[in-house]
């Protein structure tokens, strides 16, 4: 299920989107009150396995504050106590004190994922960064000692040789840097079921309306066994019937095209495709014209891009709010 299957990429279209240039742009999106804004997650090139996710929240005042999240990837399960402290030991000699603001369960990959050939989990602590803070963590990092439980050996120590982790956490700073102000206004409505089974993640979106005859929605599946995120992009146009197997070619506006394939038997009106989500980010740039395969040979519809953009960045960054990475 939501396996996906490439059938072919002609050509991938680089502009400036709600996204901007930086393609490690995980969301970024407006609600009545903020936006937010998000990288994808960056490992740190570092002895001992880490991961870091930033994320940025700004206010209607202009005002930001930014998200940290640390993933310790280790061989044993545990859960960082909500309020316990993470000493960033910096390269000027000073430290800063962090405290881990989440109560919740560990939601990514709970049994843990194998790792050549050994489990291994993730395990975190979240942190709240002023712009102050992430500055001086931006110019040095030498080290961190992270409270995982409240006792004199219950530390997460880990040490940087070669200013690792500020490499990777300018690296995630960059990508939010460089996106664009978000057209798309999120507010939960875009959202039409959720479930969890098993440690995975099931959600599915409303349909978004392109033209009279033409609709999109998305569906997410995160997998606990694997710990990826894959999309399925479902698109309903009327009266067509497309066969399980033939090619979906997306056209942009200035001719470059990506190749999927309609990946099951499905009715009238219904075709399923499974993008990698570099495709998907291409995607949401713009896409203007929609070809398929029928029994009566190729046909075609031509959709407004910019709509067809809206329409996909809105789907996709509602999808973020309940994502899992």
């Amino acid at each position: 299920m939501l396996r996906k299957f490439i059938f072919s990429l002609v050509a991938v279209l680089m502009v400036t989107s709600a996204f901007g240039q930086s393609e490690l742009v995980k969301y970024n999106y407006k609600t009545a009150k903020f936006v937010k804004t998000g990288a994808e997650r960056v490992q740190v090139a570092s002895s001992t396995p880490l991961e870091l996710k930033l994320g940025r929240i700004t206010f209607s005042d202009g005002v930001s504050i930014y998200t940290l999240r640390v993933d310790f990837i280790s061989s044993t399960a545990w859960k960082m106590p909500k309020n316990a402290t993470m000493i960033v030991e910096l390269a000027n000699g000073h430290n800063l004190m962090l405290k881990n603001y989440k109560d919740e369960a560990n939601l990514v990959a709970p049994k843990g994922v194998n790792r050549n050939g050994k489990t291994v989990y993730y395990n975190y602590g979240e942190y709240y960064l002023e712009q102050a803070d992430l500055d001086k963590m931006l110019k040095g990092v030498t080290g961190l000692d992270a409270t995982r439980r409240m006792t004199s050996d219950g530390h997460e120590k880990v040490s940087f040789k070669k200013n690792e982790f500020s490499a990777a956490l300018s690296q995630a700073y960059d990508a939010i840097c460089s996106a664009k102000k978000p057209v798309a206004l999120v507010d939960g409505s875009q959202l039409d079921g959720m479930n969890d089974y098993s440690g995975n993640r099931l959600v599915h979106t409303v349909k978004e309306k392109i033209t009279p005859s033409v609709s999109i929605s998305l569906t997410y599946l995160y997998s606990a066994e694997s710990n990826t995120e894959s999309y399925d992009l479902e698109i309903q146009i009327a009266d067509v019937t497309v066969p399980g197997g033939s090619v979906v070619s997306f056209t942009t506006p200035i001719g470059n095209v990506i190749r999927l394939r309609q990946e099951k038997d499905l009715p009238k009106g219904q075709i399923v495709c499974y993008p990698e989500l570099d495709q998907l980010k291409d995607m949401m740039h713009g896409i203007g014209r929609i070809s398929y395969e029928t029994a009566a040979g190729e046909q075609f519809q031509v959709v407004p891009a910019n709509e067809f953009a809206a329409a996909l960045n809105k789907l996709y960054n509602a999808v973020q709010t309940v994502a899992i990475l």
